[in-house]
């Protein structure tokens, strides 16, 4: 058998097969013509910027009104739904809220529609069919449909609704309580509550495995985050973030010490943000075995995968900007400025 160096002419061969696996960076973001963005909606300055997530560039700017709160593709990927808490002139909240529609291939503003109470997050069923919208002022998630535009239900979920994430197969909504302790569980098809999971401490940002077995919630003043059974509640572990090399955890945690917890589009891993410490842990599923920390910019709160599932993108609200995170090599390849306290951020590819 020959071991010696392969020909020229099957050298050649070979790479060319490995880069249509592979894939140049530029290629890996065109999606067969389609151009990949990332939308942040920037609380502060009343605006959502548009990330190239090819060139790390800011693009455009779509002005919305003073503080957006979150932003969300629709699953088609043709209309982007923000909330946002609606002011008096002098600053002081009216105790409303607005669902706004963006057309992303237009970037203009489509439609808004008013409603009573603060809203928060956000979150749309994969059919597209519904907008549900947490009021953390009150004890319930607002129902939308989106093609009659129009506020259709509401689902009395417990005190101050915050996060709130759809199953995949559109049958289940979870909605974390950050005034209260637990995260209610309700059937999408009757707007039931099925079951509420206990928590002992003001719920944040929750994340739920693809499969719909486990629970993945980070709580007010918390290190960590907390592993639940999805159907049972049944708490089945506690992990504790990592601290930077030569830093303590302090007596007393801030309120928000972590915001922002992502599983990958393969499933393979979690991605959680330390806010307290301007780092993200990246977690290898099902074991949790912390496989990677990488340093960010202040005040991390929200994780975004771009469309290819390829990078992350973490939102650092103290320094206005938005850390890009390759995945493959685990480390920051970019730092985005962006406009004032960005927060919450959604990815979609479009046609070019």
């Amino acid at each position: 058998m020959n071991t010696g160096a392969l020909p020229v002419s099957r050298r050649t061969a070979m790479v060319v097969a490995i880069l249509a696996i592979v894939g140049s960076p530029a290629r890996a973001q065109d999606h067969g013509g389609r151009s990949s963005l990332v939308f942040v909606e920037n609380t502060n300055s009343g605006d959502v910027s548009i990330i190239d997530a090819t060139t790390f560039r800011v693009v455009g700017t779509i002005p919305v009104g003073a503080s957006p709160d979150d932003i969300v593709a629709a699953p088609a990927g043709d209309v982007l739904y923000v909330t946002r808490i609606v002011h008096r002139p002098d600053g002081r909240p009216t105790g409303t809220g607005e669902l706004v529609a963006i057309d992303p291939g237009t970037r203009q503003v489509s439609w808004r529609i008013a409603f009573r109470g603060v809203p928060n997050h956000l979150a749309v069923s994969p059919d597209g069919h519904r907008v549900y919208v947490t009021v953390v002022s009150g004890d319930y998630v607002d129902v939308f449909d989106p093609a009659q535009r129009a506020l259709i239900d509401s689902v009395n979920v417990g005190t101050g609704p915050h996060d709130i994430e759809v199953s995949r197969d559109g049958k289940t909504v979870y909605v974390g309580l950050i005034r209260g302790t637990d995260v209610t569980v309700f059937d999408a098809a009757t707007n039931r509550v099925l079951r509420r999971i206990p928590f002992g401490a003001n719920v944040r940002p929750i994340a739920l495995s693809h499969d719909e077995t486990r629970l993945y919630v980070q709580l007010s003043q918390y290190y960590g985050f907390v592993v639940a059974d999805a159907r049972t509640g049944k708490i089945l572990r506690r992990v504790d973030m990592p601290m930077p090399k030569g830093a303590k955890t302090p007596d007393t945690l801030p309120v928000t010490t972590n915001h922002g917890i992502r599983i990958t589009a393969d499933g393979r891993y979690l991605i959680a943000n330390g806010s307290m410490t301007d780092l993200i842990g990246i977690y290898a599923l099902p074991d949790l075995r912390l496989v990677a920390t990488v340093p960010v910019g202040r005040d991390p709160n929200w994780v975004t995968l771009s469309a290819d599932g390829r990078r992350a993108f973490i939102s650092n609200r103290g320094s206005d900007d938005v850390s890009v995170i390759d995945l493959a090599s685990r480390t920051e390849v970019a730092r985005v400025k962006v406009g004032r306290y960005p927060q919450r951020m959604t990815s979609v590819a479009l046609p070019r």
